[in-house]
């Protein structure tokens, strides 16, 4: 278990450590030709057009924008346990990804927000899994590791 008692710092460890196995499988899924893109894409989407968004520096800017949104994730992630404990912390963080996906998801592509798009039911079935993933994690990584920052100051 580590002391570190930092909500920001336990909260961004937490989200990478999610982040990785979500990036992991959906590597995997893009390998396999089963998703167009990945979150690096999506996220590099923000800023360029689609047909840019396989350019290096694109790559680059969409990987950095990816983990920041995991940092962001698992700090939201710490807060919902120290408020809600940390029973069952995989379930919750299970459901916090799923969530996160549909609002970002949802509202995002609903509002153009990427130029990325998910045309088909796969893919987006494959990424809501990649959330699931990330909020399992993030929570198991809490739960385990970084327990004296969810505790209440």
């Amino acid at each position: 278990m580590s002391k570190i008692k930092d909500t920001i710092i336990a909260g961004a460890l937490a989200g990478w450590t999610g982040n990785l196995v979500k990036e992991i499988l959906t590597w995997f899924f893009y390998a396999m030709g089963w998703v167009k893109y990945t979150f690096v894409h999506i996220a590099a989407g923000f800023y360029y057009s689609a047909e840019n968004l396989d350019a290096p520096l694109s790559l680059v800017t969409g990987f950095l924008t990816d983990w920041i949104i995991a940092t962001s994730f698992g700090v939201a992630a710490l807060l919902m346990l120290r408020y809600t404990g940390t029973d069952y912390a995989i379930i919750k963080g299970t459901a916090f990804g799923g969530l996160v996906y549909v609002i970002t998801f949802g509202a995002g592509m609903a509002l153009d927000i990427t130029r990325a798009t998910l045309v088909t039911p796969l893919p987006d079935f494959l990424l809501i899994l990649s959330h699931f993933a990330i909020g399992a994690v993030t929570g198991w990584t809490l739960e385990r590791y970084f327990s004296h920052a969810v505790r209440r100051p």
